[in-house]
């Protein structure tokens, strides 16, 4: 059965690109490849986003402001050929807690959500947490505004209690134009070069997920390769990008980083 309610920490950090070989190698004693990705030839899979926010953008300035009950909204699907599940999301941070609840929907709901149209669905499991992403959605005015993207290479823990690693790269976005969703292969914009990352050229995001005490291993990681704990999102610097500059399309600098 899918998990449809997350309670946890996540804690980030931010290396160069280059580095992850060792940090796999690292963690392989503590940690099996989650069960989708183990199924994918290249160990990893592909995450959309769709992030609903309101015309002036209240639910990003929540998190510029670093509101203490803050939340965001999202349908999310794991594929890029729009084949689903997808997921309606609604992802809180309270104080230091991560709490997400989620409503598998189907392909029909995710068209008429992102319309702007209210969808009821007969799956009891999912059906609060669809009232309760609407009722959101209704109740601030967000529409969706922006697409995200990346590959996500997932591990999780291979004893003891729940906890899990994931890495990140090639995150990007593009703008929904005028609330109707469509997603152009050539107006993709990365948002993990040396301007959002603290001066790394290309960047994969660490996130260390946890439910209780922090596992001894993911200590060791963090002792290990001298990690800093950041507060990278990728949603809020995917709307800074797009408020700080007009232009879009490929970042030709991290292309060249890539290929020189």
């Amino acid at each position: 059965m899918e998990t449809l309610h997350f309670e946890r920490y996540e804690y980030k950090y931010l290396v160069p690109a280059e580095r992850t070989d060792e940090i796999r190698r690292f963690i392989r004693p503590y940690v099996q490849l989650d069960d989708h990705a183990a199924c994918s030839p290249d160990r990893r899979y592909t995450i959309h986003n769709v992030y609903l926010d309101t015309p002036n953008f209240d639910l990003y300035g929540a998190s510029i402001r670093d509101d203490v009950d803050r939340f965001k909204l999202r349908i999310r699907w794991y594929d890029g050929d729009l084949k689903g599940p997808f997921f309606c999301e609604v992802k809180r941070k309270i104080r230091q807690v991560i709490i997400k609840d989620r409503a598998r929907i189907s392909r029909s709901d995710f068209d008429a959500i992102v319309s702007g149209r209210t969808v009821s669905i007969a799956d009891e499991s999912s059906a609060d947490n669809l009232t309760a992403f609407q009722d959101r959605v209704v109740r601030t005015g967000a529409i969706p505004l922006l697409c995200s993207c990346y590959e996500r290479e997932p591990y999780e823990s291979a004893f003891g209690e729940y906890s899990r690693i994931t890495i990140d790269h090639a995150m990007c976005y593009q703008m929904i134009a005028g609330g109707e969703f469509h997603e152009d292969p050539d107006a993709w914009t990365y948002v993990d070069g040396a301007w959002a990352t603290n001066g790394i050229p290309c960047a994969a995001l660490i996130e260390l997920k946890f439910t209780r005490n922090f596992p001894r291993w993911m200590s060791d990681l963090v002792s290990e390769f001298d990690l800093v704990r950041c507060g990278y999102s990728k949603f809020v610097n995917s709307v800074k990008h797009h408020l700080g500059s007009s232009c879009g399309g490929m970042d030709f600098q991290r292309h060249a980083t890539l290929n020189g």
